[in-house]
């Protein structure tokens, strides 16, 4: 079936109204990465234009209060806070890519806690701005409100550095909610701190004055919901850091077309705003070995030797390493690489044997 014949998503009419909310903007912004490219591929246009044009048009509509109502509607009813959210929605018309990462793997890494990662591994990003399907996370992890998918932008300075993740939610339907939901993460000295992220959700204290002593009380319902915002918070990063670090194992789904792994510079393959969706597949191999491990493994009890530690299943984790020269003159010039490392067996029987397998990456 041809992309054009699929169903399209209901998330399309959604930021199509948001987008319209400023008439003219996206028209603009196209037309000036047609009149001239940023020199950074990484940004769609340069920063200062695309200021230029935003601010521009945002005054204009200050002006007619119809409209400057319309946008404060739109924003409010959907949790929108930023302006740059619309930008997400326009970055991601260009290209109108979806990814949706294998059932086998899904699990394992949305359980994957992400904290202190260098933000310059999301730019392996292969696109300004993305959708991942993520129809089923609700299921597999405890979250505060089922989503459809999210949308990702990260949010670059006029140096080409990561400075702000934008995620928002395409909400399923749940009490009366249909919208969008717009979240974001600081990144601070490059690094991405989703801890600092967890304590501001979880400021679920009160402090009483109870008999003249300051009592401090947790509200554990509050607490539970922002317990449930964490998770689904740290498993969106987990998940787009996946995408980024599988660039050899992402492939385009109902097409007979070359995987990413051949296109190293994706941005700038984008010439010109694609007409029809894509759909890619991410972690097809790596959900493979891990399924056939989970088939292979054995059921029975496992002998252990004295003074070892009973078999278990070591969960899935982030690990960065610095590629490049290590001389101090040349310390600029490295770059951190990111990969996922799966669930792997601990003291289990034939653990040579398990067909685990993990796509290498270049140096």
């Amino acid at each position: 079936m041809e992309m054009s014949q699929l169903k399209q998503p209901i998330f399309l009419k959604k930021i199509k109204k948001v987008i319209n909310t400023i008439p003219g903007l996206e028209e603009q912004i196209f037309a000036c990465r047609n009149k001239k490219r940023s020199d950074n591929p990484l940004l769609f246009i340069d920063r200062k234009d695309e200021e230029r044009i935003l601010m521009s048009r945002l005054q204009s509509q200050q002006k007619n209060e119809e409209l400057a109502s319309k946008l404060e509607s739109l924003f409010h009813e959907n949790e929108l806070s930023s302006p740059h959210s619309i930008l997400c929605f326009i970055y991601w018309r260009y290209t109108k890519k979806i990814y949706r990462l294998s059932e086998d793997i899904i699990s394992d890494v949305a359980n994957t806690y992400v904290d202190n990662i260098p933000a310059q591994t999301l730019k392996e990003l292969p696109s300004w701005s993305i959708y991942v399907s993520a129809e089923n996370l609700h299921t597999i992890l405890p979250t505060s409100y089922p989503i459809h998918g999210f949308f990702f932008y990260p949010f670059l300075d006029n140096n080409g550095n990561i400075i702000r993740l934008f995620i928002i939610d395409d909400l399923k339907q749940s009490q009366g909610t249909t919208g969008l939901k717009e979240k974001n993460v600081d990144v601070v000295n490059n690094i991405i701190r989703i801890k600092d992220s967890r304590e501001g959700l979880l400021d679920s204290r009160k402090m009483e004055c109870i008999d003249g002593e300051v009592v401090v009380t947790v509200n554990e319902k509050l607490k539970d919901f922002r317990d449930r915002e964490f998770n689904l918070l740290n498993a969106q990063i987990s998940m787009v850091l996946y995408i980024c670090s599988q660039i050899n194992d992402i492939k385009e789904k109902n097409q007979f077309k070359r995987s990413e792994k051949h296109k190293k510079h994706v941005h700038t393959h984008h010439e010109l705003p694609a007409q029809n969706i894509r759909e890619w597949d991410v972690g097809i191999r790596m959900g493979q070995a891990i399924r056939q491990y989970r088939q292979a493994e054995p059921t029975g009890k496992e002998r252990t030797t004295i003074g070892s530690k009973r078999p278990h299943i070591r969960r899935g984790h982030w690990h960065t390493y610095w590629t490049g020269s290590k001389k101090p003159e040349l310390a600029h010039e490295r770059k951190p690489r990111l990969i996922w490392l799966p669930p792997v067996p601990v003291n289990l029987e034939d653990v040579n044997k398990l067909p685990v397998v993990i796509t290498p990456i270049d140096k």
